[in-house]
């Protein structure tokens, strides 16, 4: 095991600029690899046996990473911010609470992230991904586990270093604790009245319908900013027994019904918590299914819709303590004042 791995992302100010620091978070894989594309050229030519070595240029590609990790009550917010279109803070004594949205246009911020990757001979090597632009993401609760949180990235380009003094800063909450199952509530509103779902399980996701490719022939292989083209998708899934109360969600399943649904996250860390809203659900699907050895059991998939009330399809409310320092993580909308 690589004890001394260890992954942040920084804010860019611009994009494929790289921040000048970074926050640390506690990744579960190293997903981060490079793409390159060989252009090459074959023709005519006497003698020869295969493609020459000076008839092929390389290409810088960008590529692509994951950050996994368990859903922390404390930093987690810049990795929030990364997967979300819209973020604010309000400050409120010792307490700041951020407000996460989906919105039309997206307004997240591109991001650095680096990877330091130990050799065998204990060398840190520290790969540095600029212009990282979240593409996917995926919020999962499960009974007997920790809650976790994945962020897909496209990144433009990528360099290392064993230099220590080239390595950027990694900034840790003092005290962070993971959320898990045990302190993880749903509610479901079907028509203004709650349902009970004995869920054991709950996931959702989203796409975020991003462009990546933006190449065009102005003397560099680098992309431009990836943009939304299409339009995102968010979908998840409900996983539990089947009851005489949650019999009502698979009649709304039938019937076509836009229902409401809740996370609640309570923190050990004192004061901390975290709530996802999505006020229109409709569940896309399905029966629910017998078995010789144990309960019946319904699952529930369901795809995540534009309320048409002005409200975001998706509000994610995170509160942690207020940072000591001014945080280096910087809100994609203009803070509220608290």
């Amino acid at each position: 095991m690589a004890l001394d791995a260890a992954i942040g992302i920084g804010e860019e100010a611009t994009y494929g600029t790289p921040a000048e620091s970074t926050i640390g978070y506690e990744g579960k894989a190293d997903s981060w690899k490079v793409a390159k594309e060989f252009i090459e050229s074959v023709g005519f030519r006497r003698g020869m046996q295969t493609a020459r070595a000076d008839r092929r240029n390389i290409i810088q590609m960008g590529g692509e990473g994951e950050l996994e990790v368990d859903l922390l009550d404390v930093g987690a917010a810049a990795l929030l911010s990364a997967a979300f279109d819209k973020h604010t803070f309000t400050d409120t004594g010792n307490t700041r609470v951020h407000t996460f949205e989906t919105a039309t246009v997206s307004g997240a911020p591109s991001w650095t992230a680096q990877m330091i990757r130990p050799t065998v001979e204990g060398t840190e090597v520290a790969y540095r991904h600029v212009g990282c632009v979240a593409t996917e993401w995926e919020l999962t609760a499960e009974t007997e586990s920790a809650v976790t949180l994945n962020v897909s990235f496209d990144f433009q380009d990528v360099s290392h270093s064993t230099a220590p003094a080239e390595a950027l800063p990694i900034d840790y909450p003092a005290d962070a604790r993971p959320y898990d199952w045990s302190r993880t509530a749903l509610t479901l509103t079907r028509g203004g009245s709650a349902v009970a779902l004995d869920a054991s399980k709950f996931s959702m996701t989203g796409d975020l319908g991003m462009k990546t490719d933006r190449r065009f022939l102005r003397g560099t292989a680098l992309k431009k900013k990836p943009v939304r083209a299409a339009v995102p998708t968010y979908e998840g899934e409900l996983e539990g027994e089947f009851t005489g109360e949650s019999l009502k969600l698979y009649e709304a399943f039938v019937a076509g019904e836009v229902v409401s649904l809740r996370v609640d996250l309570t923190g050990l860390t004192p004061g901390t918590s975290f709530r996802v809203d999505a006020p229109a659900i409709q569940f896309t699907g399905e029966s629910p299914e017998a078995s010789t050895d144990d309960v019946t059991v319904h699952t529930l998939p369901f795809r995540v819709l534009d309320p048409g009330t002005g409200e975001a399809a998706i509000k994610a409310t995170y509160t942690e303590p207020k940072p000591a320092a001014p945080a280096q993580l910087k809100a994609t909308g203009t803070p509220d004042k608290g």
